[in-house]
């Protein structure tokens, strides 16, 4: 029986690959939210989503959320695949890119939120 081995570069390589193919990771994330404010539907509940300005090579990102008139501010941390990881709901967020323009930023408890950039 032979054994494959891959090298660690290659290992990594394949780890980083979107599991979707319209997700945004790392610096292509960054790019698209940061500085950004979104007004967000989750399920019925209507939001916005306000995110900091940060630089590419940040490994957090703040943001505030507008819910139902109440402010929160909270931080996402940046992933080693790139992923913004949870802040209380679970594990990483999966950020896509829709055909319109907009983000679906889905949770693993499976509730997404469809953003609008303003």
């Amino acid at each position: 029986m032979k054994h494959l081995f891959l090298p660690i570069t290659a290992i990594s390589a394949l780890a980083a690959q979107p599991v979707h193919a319209d997700e945004l990771l790392g610096s292509a994330l960054i790019e698209e939210i940061s500085g950004q404010h979104f007004d967000c539907m989750m399920g019925e509940t209507p939001l916005e989503w306000i995110v900091s300005d940060v630089t590419l090579d940040a490994t957090s990102v703040p943001y505030s959320a507008i819910v139902r008139g109440k402010t929160v501010e909270a931080e996402y941390s940046i992933s080693v695949e790139g992923r913004l990881t949870s802040d209380g709901y679970g594990d990483e967020r999966l950020v896509e890119k829709n055909a319109d323009g907009s983000l679906s930023v889905a949770r693993s408890d499976g509730r997404v939120m469809k953003c609008t950039a303003r």
